[in-house]
């Protein structure tokens, strides 16, 4: 059975406990966090294998998201703890329509320190995927790893996978995250991204900036557009769209790792490899339609692994 390696941050997301901003919330609550974490686990939900690559702190904190992956049903035996480094922390809080206030404490994340001895025993195979963001790309030795991991499965025949998810206030330099996602955008052969961060990427709109990313190996783009639904781009030409599932929306945290967890299970599902995306046995329309009913029912509830579902729970909520 194919795998799914997913690799990058892991780390708490303390989420206000009612509606207000992080300057007035009096109360949070502690949940596991991380956008390839949560990509990890609504695969899982769905049927498929994964694995965890990162690294926490030595520290209660770590201890927690480590237990909480496993009981997901997470392989976690290439979660490594550093006594040097910390666990990520991330303070959350909601508006009224559910868009949310982050604060990230991850100046000495342990996440941006793994190394590729970390993963040296990581063997990837034809009909893997290699799942990651850019969150984990702000240090010279995270970047290197992350292409250690990405050139061992492109080796392999698998699947490589990126979601930017654009967090602006990591980066003091935002010329430098669009240089680096972009850098990244050229090895992945399917990539996730919101339609105001493909303009950010891009800095270009419409025609220009879905064609401007199929450079590289790029085959497969996914636009989403929060609660107007998604886009799926075959080879630099759309192919369908969705215009979304309307439901009683709390929380959109964790909403396009849903999407996109459901929408890699599928393709895992469909024995997708570089080589066959572009085949019309994906059914890319039926593709797109459960990854938007999944990201719709993430949003039903609040936080992101906890608010997730499987395929029967998802099916008898959102019609």
């Amino acid at each position: 059975m194919s795998r799914l390696y997913s690799v990058g941050e892991l780390l708490i997301d303390f989420q206000s406990v009612g509606v207000a901003g992080l300057k007035d919330t009096q109360q949070f609550v502690k949940k596991a966090g991380g956008a390839p974490a949560n990509v990890c686990v609504q695969a899982v939900k769905l049927g498929q294998q994964a694995t965890y690559l990162t690294k926490v702190g030595m520290d209660a904190f770590g201890e927690f998201l480590v237990e909480t992956l496993s009981n997901e049903g997470i392989d976690v035996s290439h979660i490594s703890r550093s006594a040097q480094h910390d666990t990520s922390l991330a303070f959350v809080s909601f508006a009224e329509n559910g868009e949310r206030e982050f604060s990230f404490y991850r100046r000495n994340a342990a996440d941006l320190y793994f190394t590729e001895d970390d993963f040296k025993d990581i063997s990837f195979k034809r009909g893997d995927v290699l799942e990651f963001g850019s969150v984990a790309l702000k240090t010279e030795v995270a970047k290197a790893t992350h292409k250690y991991l990405i050139n061992k499965a492109r080796k392999a025949g698998a699947l490589v996978c990126f979601d930017p998810n654009l967090r602006f206030n990591l980066w003091e330099d935002k010329q430098e995250l669009r240089n680096v996602v972009k850098e990244f955008s050229s090895y992945a052969d399917v990539i996730k991204v919101g339609d105001d961060e493909l303009n950010f990427i891009t800095e270009c709109e419409g025609v220009k900036a879905v064609n401007s990313m199929f450079t590289g190996n790029l085959k497969v783009l996914l636009v989403t557009c929060g609660g107007k639904g998604a886009k799926v781009y075959v080879d630099g030409t759309l192919l369908t769209t969705h215009s979304g599932y309307k439901v009683k929306t709390v929380d959109t945290t964790g909403a396009g790792d849903s999407f996109f967890g459901a929408f890699i299970a599928q393709l895992m599902e469909r024995g997708a490899t570089p080589d066959n995306l572009l085949s019309g046995s994906m059914q890319y329309d039926k593709m797109l339609d459960f990854a938007c009913k999944c990201g719709a029912y993430t949003t039903m509830n609040y936080g992101a692994i906890a608010a997730m579902g499987n395929k029967e729970k998802i099916d008898k909520a959102v019609k």
